[in-house]
């Protein structure tokens, strides 16, 4: 072949001005007919490539931290960094980051449930990397400065896929341990109903002797867990038989037991598995709860704003109750009962005729 016979060519690596007749020393030409110069032939000889599995060109991490320099990893990098540029340049960059301390915080909320991070990264499709870090900071090795290091921010990406998960029974194993708060809270809004701990072991089928350990214990299984919400489900506004001598007697018992320890009743909560505290509106003082106050009236020794206490004490006032009576009926002291009705200017009553009528 003479020199007029050979094909002129340019090497096809971005930015380079490079030309020569093929076949020339040095250069080499692909299997998808690029050509590369000297330079380039040897800087690509020598580059390192990821094994085929890794996810080259869906995101930066072979590029940036494997230093995979693979076609498809240069070219979505170039891509990703032009398209950065041109943000900058219009003025809607966004980098795709958010703050790291409220997804961090619901990722202990869902330990705390009883999940696993690496369960809680297989069900929100979070690499196990992603949440590690989140959790327990920075990997890296013995000399690496940022090792254990906190996030600061996280990908929007994944805090959406986290927030996405919210916690529920059916995700977890059927031997898999909870913290026992909401199983406490219903057994003793039970107990303030009347429903006895016997009667409820038998009714959740475990001995009456081991309920003292259940309701100290911090976890419980998600068998006991699903068998006292199905029992309180059934039970939470059905109060304790009392036809019988002995059923009665078990039944104040229990009440008496409940409001020793002062145990809340089943309206008390929101939500039993995660309410800190029962809840409380701002501004309360001045509310009135209906439903607390009909609670009140019935004996059921509800928690009581002032407000409503005061409620109370107007109501059986008019019925012609006796200031013993009424504090007896809400569960306050007789002299509270008196303060209340001087604060409302209600008169006593003449405790010769209550007695006559019998209210007294």
């Amino acid at each position: 072949m003479s020199v007029r016979e050979r094909i002129r060519v340019a090497c096809d690596a971005r930015y380079c001005k490079a030309e020569a007749f093929h076949p020339a020393r040095g250069w080499s030409r692909e299997d998808d007919g690029r050509d590369f110069c000297r330079k380039h032939t040897e800087q690509r000889s020598a580059r390192f490539i990821c094994p085929p599995d890794h996810k080259h060109d869906q995101t930066g991490t072979c590029y940036a931290i494997h230093r995979c320099r693979c076609d498809d990893c240069t070219e979505a990098t170039r891509a990703r960094e032009e398209k950065r540029r041109r943000r900058h340049l219009y003025g809607t960059f966004d980098s795709g980051l958010v703050d790291a301390a409220p997804v961090r915080a619901h990722v202990e909320t869902l330990q705390a449930f009883g999940l696993g991070w690496k369960r809680i990264a297989e069900l929100t499709g979070v690499g196990n990397t992603a949440i590690s870090q989140l959790i327990y900071g920075r990997k890296g090795s013995a000399k690496d400065p940022r090792k254990g290091e906190t996030l600061k921010r996280v990908s929007r990406a994944k805090a959406e896929k986290i927030f996405a998960l919210h916690p529920s029974f059916d995700l977890l194993p059927e031997g898999a341990v909870i913290p026992a708060v909401g199983t406490h809270r219903r057994i003793q809004a039970l107990v303030c109903n009347g429903w006895s701990l016997n009667a409820i072991a038998a009714r959740i089928g475990i001995h009456a002797s081991n309920m003292t350990t259940l309701m100290r214990r911090d976890q419980v299984t998600k068998a006991t867990h699903q068998a006292v919400a199905a029992l309180f489900a059934e039970l939470w506004d059905v109060q304790a038989p009392a036809s019988t001598w002995h059923e009665k007697s078990s039944s104040t018992r229990a009440v008496r037991f409940a409001q020793a320890r002062r145990w809340l009743p089943d309206l008390a909560w929101d939500d039993p598995d995660t309410d800190v505290e029962p809840p409380a509106v701002e501004g309360s003082d001045d509310l009135v709860d209906e439903m607390a106050v009909d609670l009140a009236l019935m004996g059921e020794r509800p928690r009581l704003t002032p407000a409503e206490r005061r409620e109370c004490v107007r109501r059986l006032h008019r019925e012609r109750w006796s200031d013993g009576r009424i504090a007896e009926t809400i569960g306050c002291n007789p002299k509270t009962v008196e303060r209340i009705r001087g604060e409302l200017e209600l008169a006593a009553f003449d405790h010769t005729e209550l007695r006559a009528k019998g209210a007294a």
